[in-house]
């Protein structure tokens, strides 16, 4: 029975020894590039920042900025500039990451998995000004939002790795409002013609 009850500690020990091991993690950023490229008959090209309706508060543990940083980079890739007459604004007019719910768990839930579950809401709301030398011509808003929810007992990896699925998400459903946008006869002339 002692032999018996060693082996066991034994066992449990060596589970705990190799549990404690640290293996490295690394954030491995995923980039949405399957994007369709658009050349536009445009000179100019900048990105514009609503300052008083971005809102990607930091409290996941990490700084959310790097969304910022992805949606300009998704921007600055997306169009080619080739033209000599008209002039693009890409307007962020509110990006937002807002807490919704939060799910409170009770019993076996709240010992096994986790304490509570927070539903998010990622908002992304951006507008195309097509200028000419004079005034605006014309105008695409497209608005997006997708939820996700993040459990408390998740790594800030795991969070941060969830954001940005949800971000890449979103970004692609705008992607193709964008280019579903740009088909249309009104918007024929800031496309080059072939």
């Amino acid at each position: 029975m002692m032999q018996r009850q060693r082996k066991i500690y034994a066992f449990l020990f060596f589970f705990f020894l190799i549990g404690c091991t640290s293996t490295p993690n690394q954030i491995s950023e995923e980039k949405f590039s399957s994007f369709k490229v658009i050349e536009l008959n445009i000179f100019d090209y900048n990105l514009i920042v609503n300052e008083e309706k971005y809102y990607l508060p930091d409290d996941l543990g990490f700084e959310s900025n790097f969304l910022l940083e992805k949606l300009n980079s998704w921007g600055n890739e997306k169009f080619i500039v080739v033209g000599k007459k008209f002039s693009l604004f890409l307007n962020i007019e509110n990006f937002s990451l807002k807490k919704k719910n939060i799910k409170k768990n009770e019993g076996l839930k709240k010992i096994f998995l986790s304490e509570e579950e927070i539903e998010y809401n990622l908002n992304l709301k951006i507008s195309l000004k097509f200028f000419n030398k004079k005034n605006n011509l014309d105008t695409i808003s497209i608005d997006g939002n997708i939820n996700f929810l993040i459990k408390d007992n998740y790594t800030i990896l795991q969070k941060r790795r969830l954001l940005s699925k949800a971000y890449i998400e979103l970004i692609r459903k705008i992607d193709e409002a964008v280019d579903k946008e740009l088909k249309k006869e009104i918007f024929s002339n800031y496309l080059p013609i072939k």
